[in-house]
């Protein structure tokens, strides 16, 4: 194990869960700005998810990833599972994309595009089956996912270039 790697597996518990609270405040600082009838969710959290399958082994992220996703519904949601569940699934999705796909800029792009959509739609669809929201399919495209991607794509194409270095993506 180099040094770099296991300075972040100390450090990463801790950077995410920096990211899962910034991640509250930026979506909630954008929706008082605007004041319009929209709820989006910034995903720095998964982005950096994204970038630390690249230097951490599987077992590690996918047991930190639960842990974070269980803080996460535990601070924002007060109901256990949703990301609890999803989190890890999807690292284990980017785990097998990463197999065969190469982390070139664009792909990354696209990828944290697929897996936003991903935590979108699978966090409604939980909520929905659990009864803990009411929403159609027109209003979550409208006012939730068309807002979320527009953020997030904002927010990956400022940080693309830094995390690539900063998790040594693609040398």
């Amino acid at each position: 194990m180099t040094k770099k790697r296991k300075y972040l597996s100390y450090s990463l518990p801790f950077i995410l869960f920096f990211m899962m609270l910034i991640d509250g405040h930026i979506s909630s600082r954008i929706l008082a700005v605007l004041s319009v009838p929209m709820d989006f969710t910034s995903n720095l959290l998964l982005l950096f998810l994204m970038f630390a399958t690249f230097q951490m082994e599987k077992p590690y992220l996918v047991i930190t990833s639960g842990v974070i996703g269980l803080l996460y519904d535990s601070y924002f949601y007060n109901v256990v599972g949703i990301n609890f569940i999803l989190l890890p699934l999807i690292v284990l999705v980017m785990y097998a994309l990463f197999e065969h796909v190469y982390p070139n800029t664009f792909t990354l792009i696209l990828s944290f595009i697929v897996f936003v959509t991903a935590l979108s739609l699978g966090r409604v669809l939980l909520l929905t089956i659990f009864n803990l929201t009411h929403t159609t399919v027109l209003d979550f495209f409208a006012r939730t996912l068309a807002p979320t991607l527009i953020v997030n794509i904002c927010l990956i194409a400022i940080l693309v270039v830094p995390l690539k270095k900063m998790f040594n993506v693609g040398k």
